[in-house]
């Protein structure tokens, strides 16, 4: 009897051994938190139009950018019908090269009027010293009244003539500054012309990949016709759709702005990313709250836009 006792007492020491040994890993088994994981939607963080800034008939298009989709900043995509701008362009051109020589023409006449001043004045001033010295012999009664009128008549003339020739000087000065005015406008309409001009040839604004581009030769476009989109292919994002439960849970779930996460691809590749935007509002029927995830610029380029992906973040296990 004592030894069943005792055999009793062996078995529960032994069990509750065993369940202090086996509770450790248990505790421990607690603190793995699976991944959170979410659908998403590749798009570019941004897409911009390209349109005619002239309407025309296009005469030539760039078939390697067609083709590839891909095109370089500056490059030229579609250039319309641009002869009668070309004309407008060299009559423009033209125009201010007989504004040029009209200024050196009032330039010439510039210094032809003072030339004429100069001679004014001194002719102007030898009639005075000839009017003073015979005003004294006047004065002294050797010289008539006839004679001093004559020189009075003299003075008065060479005094006419100097102030005329002041008045064509500034005239011309005037002259000159009318014509300098209108060879500035003529050079802003050239400006002006060169402008409308390069408007008919359409260029990448930056480097990128086009989309919707697929123009025709001889097709007819109006001002302001979209001819194309292009983006940048090393920024995009992610778009998801995370549950409210994820965001406000008391469990920390590390989905919050400036997050890293890792993107999948169906193809077992990975990219790196970081949550850039958490919306606002919450869809009504399923309570899904859309976010943005920006992609590692380094793999952006290999993605396609619309392309699915899977978006996985390791909760914090804190």
């Amino acid at each position: 009897m004592v030894n069943c006792l005792v055999a009793r007492v062996v078995l529960i020491k032994r069990a509750v051994l065993v369940s202090l040994l086996s509770a450790t890993p248990l505790a421990a088994q607690t603190t793995a938190v699976d991944p959170i994981r979410l659908a998403g939607t590749v798009f570019a963080d941004e897409i911009t139009g390209i349109s005619y800034e002239k309407g025309g008939c296009i005469v030539a298009i760039a078939e390697p950018v067609r083709r590839s989709g891909v095109a370089k900043a500056g490059q030229i995509l579609v250039e319309l019908d641009a002869s009668e701008a070309e004309l407008k362009q060299k009559t423009a051109e033209a125009r201010v090269l007989d504004l040029e020589a009209a200024v050196f023409e009032r330039q010439l006449a510039i210094d032809a009027a003072q030339a004429s001043v100069e001679r004014r004045a001194q002719e102007l001033e030898l009639v005075g010293k000839e009017f003073a010295r015979n005003e004294k012999i006047f004065r002294r009664g050797l010289l008539n009244e006839t004679a001093m009128e004559a020189v009075e008549s003299r003075l008065m003339n060479a005094t006419f003539a100097a102030d005329q020739a002041s008045e064509t000087q500034a005239n011309a000065v005037s002259a000159k500054k009318r014509a300098q005015i209108a060879l500035e406008i003529g050079k802003l309409d050239v400006q002006s012309q060169q402008v409308s001009l390069d408007a008919l040839t359409l260029r990448a604004p930056y480097d990128g990949v086009l989309l919707g581009f697929d123009p025709k030769v001889g097709d007819c476009v109006s001002a302001g016709a979209s001819a194309a989109q292009i983006y940048a292919p090393h920024e995009k994002a992610v778009e998801v759709f995370v549950n409210v439960t994820q965001l406000v849970s008391r469990v920390e779930t590390g989905i919050e702005v400036g997050a890293a996460v890792t993107i999948a691809r169906i193809n077992g590749e990975t990219c790196e990313g970081r949550f850039t935007w958490i919306g606002t509002e919450a869809d009504l029927e399923n309570q899904y709250v859309k976010s943005s995830i920006d992609v590692n610029e380094a793999c952006a380029p290999q993605l396609f836009l619309n392309e699915a992906v899977e978006v996985e973040r390791l909760a914090d296990p804190s």
